[in-house]
């Protein structure tokens, strides 16, 4: 089985849990399987699949999440699949519902909790953003070191390589500009005087995203940075949100971007399961550039390049102009400003000195 040790351990779990239903051993229901199918009476054929249902049944008493009650529904099923006599299920059987991260975050979405955060959740704002840029996983996410900061101060962007913990597969990734920039204003705020919290003195090796134990800077865990991501959420009134989210959004604006999806695999840590050929197994440098390229569609916020001062203003074009199809635009002057409402958009909020308008 091809899964990850969390996953593996609830699987023979909940499949303890249909044996101990059907008061057998994994051998008995296995032999009594073979043995049922074999009928020619129709309804003995399919004993198995009404004791499964009855099963379920039971568990959906138990309040289960969705993605729960579909794990428990897997892992039956799994066992009759690997020994060659499935479960013949009908549709209606999945387990239905969405839980926490089932639904892909948009571009909207998390502006809105950004907007949220901005301001007074400097922690939040560096993690949804860095989340966002990298897919990374909250259990990988939570063992970075500010070395990726401090060891690149002035990139643009930022290689991340991991063997991820749920997995064991590399992860070749990388933050971006949003998320570069909203690290360094998180780590600045650290180095700050707290009337709660001393001054931090970062290091290569300090974690990248920190909690105070009795004084002690202790690496974030995997319950406090989902925690966060869904309260940013949950706090502008968007439901079934997490941090799993973020991870689907950058699959989704990757293969929008028209990236290879066995380099997007190679991205996400994900097995490479369609190498076929030199071009399906990019090398590190193949993988920047497609980033980089298709990180104008990752960015939430719109990119103002700066007007150089020689150029002459009667050819110089307001960036609001250029932002005509975009969900985020910015402002920096009133001329902006005003084509930007001309054009549809909503003002928002500011954001660094920047006005933010969202498309109505």
């Amino acid at each position: 089985m091809n899964k990850a040790d969390g996953t593996k351990y609830n699987y023979l779990r909940y499949f303890k849990e249909f044996l101990k239903f059907v008061n057998m051993t994994a051998d008995q229901a296995l032999e009594k399987r073979i043995k049922v199918v074999a009928d020619p009476n129709r309804k003995i054929q399919r004993r198995f699949e009404s004791l499964f249902k009855a099963f379920l049944a039971e568990q959906k008493k138990k309040n289960y999440a969705p993605l729960t009650l579909q794990t428990i529904y897997a892992s039956v099923r799994s066992f009759f699949e690997a020994h060659y006599y499935p479960l013949i299920m009908r549709k209606s059987d999945y387990p239905k519902g969405d839980s926490n991260g089932a639904k892909r975050a948009n571009k909207e979405q998390i502006f809105k909790a950004l907007n949220f955060t901005a301001r007074k959740k400097p922690t939040t704002t560096a993690l949804i953003l860095t989340l966002k840029d990298s897919a990374l996983r909250v259990s990988d996410m939570r063992l970075l070191k500010c070395d990726i900061i401090l060891d690149y101060p002035d990139a643009e962007v930022i290689p991340i390589q991991r063997i991820t913990q749920k997995t064991k597969l590399l992860a070749k990734t990388f933050i971006g500009e949003e998320a570069i920039n909203a690290l360094k204003a998180y780590l600045d705020n650290r180095r700050k005087v707290s009337r709660l919290i001393k001054p931090e003195k970062i290091a290569r090796d300090s974690p990248l995203f920190r909690t105070w134990t009795r004084g002690k800077v202790k690496p974030m865990s995997r319950t406090n940075m989902s925690t966060l991501v869904r309260n940013a959420f949950l706090a502008v009134g968007i439901k079934k949100i997490s941090a799993h989210s973020l991870r689907r959004y950058f699959q989704t604006t990757m293969e929008e971007a028209n990236i290879n999806v066995n380099w997007i695999d190679q991205m996400m840590g994900h097995e490479l399961v369609n190498c076929r050929g030199a071009y399906s197994k990019p090398t590190d440098e193949q993988l920047e550039i497609a980033y980089r390229k298709a990180y104008d569609n990752l960015r939430i916020y719109a990119k103002i390049e700066p007007v150089r001062k020689d150029t002459p203003p009667q050819i110089q074009v307001t960036t609001a102009r250029t932002q005509k199809n975009l969900d985020v635009a910015e402002a920096r002057t009133m001329e902006e400003v005003k084509a930007l409402l001309a054009e549809g958009y909503k003002y928002e909020m500011d954001f660094n000195g920047v006005k933010l308008f969202i498309r109505k």
